[in-house]
């Protein structure tokens, strides 16, 4: 598999300037150790170099317009002197493309050897026998140190996910699931998960057809309950990609941020403040939307009817690997409600002809919430699960980060570290100005520095701390995720409850 420069693959042509990043795959292609089928090998390989490709295109293209405006004509020599040049005249973009490669092979490494040395606890687990690893599909989500949520095929053909940080938070959210299961009689299905410290594998939840109108009715009512759940806990972020219709069970299958914090600095722009959300509302979670807030409904974890397309540009590499190589782009319709929405006789059913269902679901979840209030604070309390659990906190939404990045790639940036630094900090600390941020520094600092080593920022932090980034001597937060919790619960009231139902039926009437 070490190729010499123009003799490639006939699967890998498509890749736009393919032979110039095909020498950044050679520490991915040198790690004997990887034992793996050799197509899974050439797809992996594949996936590695549209990454490198994406993070070099703009400035390649740039390289390629003033090679064509000088009157030259060959290809090949375009590649030749690009490959020789490419270090030294844009070290930023190198290093960018090492890194990748060098986190890309590591990131495999580690789901193959763990699952080797995991493979009988996997087996217990999970219920299984005699099984290897057949396929692996990567980064389900944000990177960080170089890794992802990865899905792993077995050769029984059972999915695992494999998350390579700690899974504790999920083993707590299903022990709390179990005692609402009992309270409220509503069997929400939990998962199989194996914790091993620093990451874990979870059980594949598989997007289900229901098979009749009762398990509709039976979904909506769950998906009450879960509303309510999330509304106690104080959960974020939980959107449509993060939620799947299995059969007649609604499932959030990321449980990073299904406890949060509360920011004790009101005068940052919070999701909440810029989008007219309100403090322990239904609508915290995203499970649910109004259009009279202003947060957009293309993310809606429920969904909303009449918006399962959303017209987007694609872009599209036209004659790759030629000098008329050029990215364009057109418009196109992509699904935005597919795993998040049950289907029925092959249709999609939303919540709007089953709004009873899901108001009864949540009025007896609530209800139980608020007749349990002594029990949820007491020493026995469900909530003793998330003590002590690692979860995420969500600083901003991780798609600015995401657009800093993209737009990090033009080749003036590519080309010098300091100006690639400075812009990256201009940038960042927009959200740091005015009065008293001088305190919040570190956290920039942290930000910078995540995103110097090519990751998306991720701060966690422990159920009970108040800080963040290890700087115990500033107290961030008004309530941690376990006070915010008892906090709401305080909150709880029947005049609460009757304002919630009126968020659901707006979000209901869209």
């Amino acid at each position: 598999m070490n190729q010499a420069p123009y003799k490639i693959k006939e699967q890998l042509k498509a890749i736009p300037f393919v032979e110039i990043v095909l020498p950044y795959t050679e520490f991915f292609i040198s790690k004997a150790d990887l034992k793996l089928l050799p197509w899974i090998q050439d797809k992996l390989e594949c996936k590695l170099l549209e990454e490198l490709s994406y993070t070099a295109e703009v400035t390649l293209y740039a390289e390629l317009n003033k090679f064509i405006a000088s009157g030259e004509t060959d290809f090949e020599q375009f590649v030749e002197r690009m490959v020789l040049s490419l270090a030294t005249n844009y070290p930023v973009l190198d290093k960018k493309l090492r890194v990748k490669s060098r986190n890309f092979s590591n990131h495999i490494h580690n789901i193959i050897t763990r699952f080797q040395k995991d493979v009988k606890s996997i087996e217990s687990t999970f219920n299984l026998k005699s099984i290897e690893i057949v396929d692996i599909d990567l980064c389900i989500g944000d990177m960080h140190n170089g890794e992802g949520t990865s899905s792993v095929s077995l050769s029984d053909g059972t999915k695992l996910i494999y998350k390579p940080r700690n899974v504790g938070i999920t083993h707590s959210y299903n022990s709390f699931i179990n005692w609402v299961n009992c309270k409220v009689k509503a069997d929400l299905k939990t998962f199989n998960v194996l914790d091993c410290g620093g990451y874990g594998w979870i059980e594949f939840v598989n997007y289900e057809p229901v098979s009749s109108e009762d398990d509709l009715r039976e979904y909506y009512y769950k998906a009450g309950v879960l509303l309510a759940v999330t509304l106690l806990l104080g959960s974020k972020d939980c959107h449509h990609e993060n939620l799947i219709a299995s059969g007649k069970n609604p499932v959030i299958i990321d449980h990073e941020t299904i406890i949060q914090p509360v920011f004790n600095d009101k005068s940052f722009r919070s999701w909440n403040s810029q989008f007219n959300i309100p403090d322990f509302s239904v609508l915290e979670s995203v499970l649910i939307v109004n259009q009279d807030t202003g947060a957009p409904l293309n993310n809606v974890g429920y969904g909303v009817l009449g918006h399962v397309d959303v017209t987007d540009l694609d872009r599209v590499v036209i004659n790759p690997n030629t000098l008329y190589s050029k990215i364009s782009t057109r418009v196109t319709t992509r699904k935005i409600g597919r795993k998040n929405i049950p289907v029925f006789k092959g249709k999609y059913h939303f919540v709007n002809d089953y709004k009873e269902n899901f108001i009864d679901g949540f009025s007896v979840a609530y209800d139980v919430f608020l007749s349990s209030k002594v029990e949820l604070k007491s020493g026995n309390s469900p909530l003793k699960f998330f003590i002590s659990n690692e979860m995420r906190y969500v600083w901003r939404p991780t798609f600015i980060y995401f657009k800093i990045l993209k737009y990090l790639r033009l080749g003036s940036f590519m080309a010098n570290y300091q100006v690639y630094q400075s812009t990256l900090y201009d940038l960042l600390s927009k959200a740091f100005k005015g009065e008293n941020r001088e305190d919040y520094k570190f956290i920039l600092d942290y930000e910078v520095k995540q995103m110097l080593n090519g990751d998306i920022p991720i701060f966690n932090l422990k159920s009970e701390d108040d800080f963040l980034v290890d700087n115990k001597l500033i107290k961030i937060f008004e309530y941690n995720c376990i006070q915010n919790i008892f906090h709401r619960i305080d909150l709880l009231s029947d005049a609460h409850k009757e304002e919630q139902i009126r968020f659901i039926r707006k979000w209901v009437n869209i």
